[in-house]
């Protein structure tokens, strides 16, 4: 029967969209990670190599760039045994796994996948950035950190709400500069040199920079390679403050040597006024032993045992 007036049939093809299947993951290919690593004119050349060619120019790629690609795993990743930065974030990924084959990885972007363990991460002996920010980690297993990293960001996960979080992170990365955007110093670091009191927090915080949002993205990436000059900012604050303190120890040193000095002067002066009154008593004593030596002196020492404590001599 015909619609009322007014009503509109819903269009066949409008109703299907709704119910149109997610793609399905993809995995990682050679061709797809140098069509996204290399340049295109980097890409033209690759193209007119042939196969041995094409190997050796994958294994030699530093670089890889298959984020946003709609991957479900990690795996063939064995021909790009010279990476040392690896961009994974924005996939589906589900577990971290098949990374034992890029030895030499030092930059590891896995933010924004459905990640929700911690693991297969202690074969990158040379990693020093990891981002596994937005995922869906619940219980961090902080001993699979590798004890290289040295900027760590875990933020949107559920595990950075737990209770000692930052403190067991910061124990487990003796190196650990920055933690989820936030310098450690600046966050209240571990004072390794037993100096709170020389470095006062205030110190510190005049030496941590400004919050800087560490994304796995080509500002991540330079934020990464800016990691040497951070710690050289800081190392050299710590310096600047521990001479600062040295001196000051130097300057109470010093003070103390002056007022020494003055204590052993007025010594010796107390030494020679108590010498000079020995010499003087020495002499009142043989002046004494004379006159008690003279005919009546004994006498007149017995008259006046026997007067009363009050009597005048001199009346």
């Amino acid at each position: 029967s015909p619609l009322p007036a007014g009503i509109v049939a819903p269009c066949p093809s409008r109703a299907m969209e709704s119910f149109e299947p997610e793609p399905r993951p993809k995995s990682i290919s050679l061709r797809l990670v140098m069509e996204k690593s290399l340049t295109k004119g980097e890409l033209l050349e690759y193209d007119r190599l042939d196969t041995n060619e094409a190997l050796e120019r994958a294994q030699a790629l530093k670089t890889l760039h298959v984020e946003w690609s709609s991957l479900g795993d990690i795996a063939n990743l064995e021909p790009f045994e010279a990476a040392e930065v690896l961009y994974l974030q924005y996939n589906r990924i589900l577990r971290i796994e098949n990374l034992d084959c890029l030895p030499r990885l030092q930059f590891l972007a896995l933010q924004g996948n459905a990640i929700s363990v911690l693991e297969n991460l202690d074969c990158l002996i040379e990693l020093e950035f990891l981002d596994v920010s937005k995922n869906k980690i619940a219980i961090l297993d902080e001993k699979q950190l590798p004890q290289s990293v040295n900027i760590l960001n875990l933020r949107e996960n559920p595990c950075i709400q737990v209770e000692g979080y930052r403190e067991r992170v910061r124990a487990r990365l003796p190196d650990l500069v920055r933690l989820d955007g936030q310098d450690v110093a600046e966050s209240g670091g571990s004072d390794p040199l037993g100096m709170s009191g020389a470095l006062d927090s205030a110190g510190l915080r005049a030496v941590a920079a400004e919050p800087e949002e560490l994304l796995a993205t080509e500002k991540g990436l330079g934020a990464y390679w800016r990691k040497g000059e951070m710690q050289s900012s800081v190392e050299t604050a710590i310096k600047e403050r521990i001479e600062a303190f040295h001196i000051e120890v130097l300057g109470d040193v010093e003070g103390f040597d002056q007022r020494l000095e003055q204590a052993t002067a007025r010594s010796k002066g107390r030494r020679s006024g108590l010498q000079a009154r020995r010499s003087g008593l020495a002499a009142s004593m043989a002046n004494l032993a004379a006159s008690l030596s003279r005919p009546g002196t004994a006498r007149l020492l017995e008259v006046a045992a026997a007067l009363p404590p009050d009597a005048d001599l001199l009346t």
